[in-house]
């Protein structure tokens, strides 16, 4: 395999009230599954000019043609059931029983991380660390594994979505004996408060414009005033 790299992208199908739920809450359930279209779009476009192969991860079941269609992307598996970490678990022994050494998965919560960040996580998983990305809720935007270091206990057993996520998986990987390096925090877009910050710090990113031009058509700026989260 000439690629030893790959990156594992995390997605759902977007229909409305099945994704960006709180979110959908204070904007609406149908705009907020076209922001995450958006999300998904301005964030694949992004990973692809890092330019390793991109396996996308993708529920509910069945949904492949939507997703294909969504993204225009050739490399699709089904999640398959279970919780976030044994969905994720699979994932990696995925990536790696198809020859990858080096693997970083990524959610569609964070469109705008920078590729310099991603750079960074590669440049210490080709020298066989691991690397993590702590999100600014508790939880983490970006996990990766060299092969020879995967530990699938980090998954196991995990109380997902809660504020420990990101300190318990530090601390399993440091009992596993793991070198792990710790990226830069970044913000997943969750909430409307979120969404409001999303927009104040990505003025004129063209890595995300495709997110900035729909909240523009619907006349969303920092400044509005979304109710409380």
């Amino acid at each position: 395999m000439s690629d030893s790299r790959a990156i594992l992208l995390f997605v759902k199908a977007p229909q409305p009230g099945q994704v960006k739920t709180r979110l959908g809450k204070r904007i609406g359930d149908n705009l907020a599954c076209d922001l995450y279209r958006c999300f998904g779009l301005d964030l694949y476009q992004t990973l692809q000019a890092v330019q390793v192969p991109i396996l996308v991860f993708y529920a509910p079941a069945h949904q492949a043609p939507q997703i294909r269609a969504w993204l225009t992307c050739d490399r699709l598996f089904y999640q398959g059931e279970g919780d976030l970490g044994q969905r994720m678990q699979r994932a990696f022994e995925c990536g790696f029983a198809l020859g990858y050494k080096q693997l970083l998965i990524l959610g569609s919560d964070s469109p705008d991380v920078p590729l310099s960040m991603l750079q960074e996580a590669w440049r210490h998983l080709a020298q066989g660390r691991g690397v993590i990305g702590p999100s600014e809720d508790g939880g983490y935007y970006t996990l990766g594994f060299h092969r020879d270091g995967f530990r699938p206990e980090v998954f196991q057993n995990m109380t997902w979505s809660t504020p420990r996520v990101y300190q318990e998986t530090l601390k399993r990987l440091k009992a596993a004996s793991v070198p792990v390096h710790q990226l830069p925090v970044w913000f997943d877009v969750d909430t409307a408060s979120d969404l409001s910050a999303f927009i104040q710090r990505n003025q004129g990113n063209p890595n995300v414009q495709l997110t900035l031009n729909l909240c523009a058509a619907h006349s969303l700026t920092p400044d509005t005033d979304f109710g409380p989260d």
